[in-house]
């Protein structure tokens, strides 16, 4: 009898164990951590064609970050690879998940960049159509999605594409071996992101932010289904200024190219955030011009009566969106 109880305790031991591992210590994925994560570049496997119109190919793709798939739409604009300007890394805003389908979220405004010569990579983040499910704790999943971001900058870098082998010849066509120029566009909470990203890269990817979310961890997370008491309880546990982004601002490479774009008649992010984030630039510029180094060139420009995806005015913006990647190296 002794021998099957402790043979159970083993048992349940052993099937612990493995669990407690899958949970990540909130420390190594702040900002402040992250700084220092062991990020890696991988193969782009491309498992299918999507779809394909005189604008595009799109293709269904998958790498790996975290040791983990995350999946992502890349799309190639139907035009000689020579002429291809760039590409742009798309993080996109919330999705509900159900009815969620990759690429959904960034197809619309990626169709005004791909008229303007420029290919286009969105992943889903985790927890998304093919990628891997979301790790616990998933209150950091804007972290998690900060890693997903950087590894697939740097497999962009260096691109290794690689067709699946179900992918008919038909199918297949010939992908740049480099990209002249990585962008980066965000909205909303793919906006946070974006920033985060910005600030653990510490390159000056030029970047355009669709209202984006930018309180500081953990009121964001609070603000967006989880209540003041639990942020209040995760201050007392840990550093808030390790979470916070604008604490980190100065971590934003100099001469990084920023262009903020905000409506002010968003329901969903209000225009006081984006006015606050644009003053903590300015701020971080102020100390930077005491201190003699390179600033944030950040261009921030208001859309009167323009909704949180800034319509009525993509005629302006998407055209404009991609004006700004083609001025800024």
């Amino acid at each position: 009898m002794r021998k099957t109880a402790f043979s159970v305790v083993v048992l349940c031991f052993l099937m612990i164990v493995p669990l407690c591992a899958q949970e990540k210590k909130y420390s190594d994925y702040s900002l402040k951590g992250l700084q220092s994560y062991p990020y890696k570049a991988s193969t782009i496997t491309i498992e299918k064609l999507a779809f394909k119109t005189d604008l595009q190919y799109a293709y269904n793709v998958v790498y790996t970050s975290m040791d983990l798939t995350v999946s992502a739409r890349l799309s190639i604009p139907a035009i000689p690879s020579r002429d291809i300007k760039g590409i742009v890394l798309m993080l996109r805003g919330y999705q509900n998940p159900r009815g969620y389908y990759t690429g959904k979220g960034t197809e619309n405004p990626a169709r005004g960049y791909l008229r303007e010569g420029w290919a286009v990579i969105a992943p889903d983040f985790l927890g998304y159509a093919s990628s891997s499910p979301i790790p616990s704790p998933g209150e950091l999943h804007q972290f998690y999605s900060t890693v997903n971001a950087v590894e697939l900058y740097r497999s962009l870098e260096q691109p290794d594409f690689r067709f699946a082998s179900p992918v008919p010849q038909a199918d297949r066509i010939a992908l740049p071996e480099n990209f002249k120029k990585i962008t980066a566009w965000g909205h909303s909470n793919g906006g946070q992101v974006s920033l985060h990203f910005l600030e653990v890269i510490q390159k000056p990817v030029p970047t355009v932010l669709w209202a984006p979310v930018c309180i500081d961890f953990p009121d964001s997370a609070a603000h967006f289904g989880r209540s003041p008491e639990w942020a209040s309880r995760f201050r007392e546990t840990h550093p808030a200024q390790d979470f916070s982004l604008i604490d980190n601002l100065d971590k934003i490479a100099a001469g990084t190219p920023i262009l903020l774009e905000q409506g002010d008649k968003d329901a969903s992010v209000p225009k006081s955030w984006s006015d606050a984030l644009a003053k903590a630039i300015e701020s971080e510029n102020d100390r930077r011009e005491q201190a003699g180094t390179g600033k944030i060139r950040l261009r921030y420009e208001v859309y009167l009566n323009a909704d949180h995806n800034l319509r009525p005015f993509w005629d302006k913006v998407l055209p404009g969106n991609a004006a700004f990647w083609d001025a800024n190296p």
